[in-house]
């Protein structure tokens, strides 16, 4: 998705959680400064495959698929064997076995935005292996890139959208219970599911 269109949905999530463009700038400015992106050719490996994008409730299925982590699934996804083509993270989840990952070569998709500001200083830069930068406001420079989404597993089918690939498979998605539950995660998962409405190419919750 490109700026134009995801401008007016992004204006409506900072309107309806309260939070700041400014700190989300911020944290652009930092992620971008302090890690910024390799290139972006690794990307196309998403193009007319399927994605499957792993939740906090993942269970292996055999197939050919080009496999994401999604925050909290990468463990999930560990346990049961499956090494992640892609991890997609804003750093609030098991951030060492995801920095023990990029560095073994899996490439990380990292996130910016305003209340991992100090996740940022403490880990970006440690991520030595193959990383691209995402915010979800405008992105300062090209450094840093926006796909579109908010949430990290919305934000994946974003990107498989966004790389042309050919169909999404949720796996171990329940957008009604949330790990861990609160009443905020509740709230970012009714917008997940909104916004994987605008996922031009098919996505199938396999929850």
């Amino acid at each position: 998705m490109q700026f134009d269109k995801w401008r007016p949905l992004y204006h409506e999530i900072l309107s309806d959680f309260g939070y700041s463009i400014e700190k989300d700038r911020r944290a652009a400015d930092l992620l971008a400064e302090t890690r910024g992106s390799d290139d972006l050719s690794m990307l196309s490996r998403l193009k007319s495959r399927k994605i499957e994008i792993g939740g906090p409730y993942y269970l292996y299925e055999d197939g050919d698929r080009f496999s994401i982590a999604a925050g909290s699934a990468l463990a999930h996804m560990i346990d049961d064997g499956v090494e992640p083509d892609l991890i997609v993270t804003d750093l609030d989840g098991d951030t060492d076995l995801q920095r023990e990952m990029n560095l073994g070569g899996v490439p990380v998709v990292i996130h910016a935005h305003g209340d991992n500001i100090q996740l940022i200083k403490e880990w970006a830069a440690k991520f030595k292996g193959h990383v691209i930068s995402t915010c979800q406001c405008k992105p300062p420079n090209e450094n840093i890139y926006n796909f579109g989404g908010f949430t990290d597993g919305d934000r994946a089918a974003f990107i498989a959208d966004h790389f042309g690939g050919e169909k999404i498979i949720l796996n171990g998605w329940d957008f009604e219970n949330p790990l861990p539950e609160s009443e905020i995660k509740k709230k970012k998962l009714k917008w997940a599911r909104r916004l994987l409405d605008h996922i031009e190419i098919p996505v199938k919750n396999e929850e």
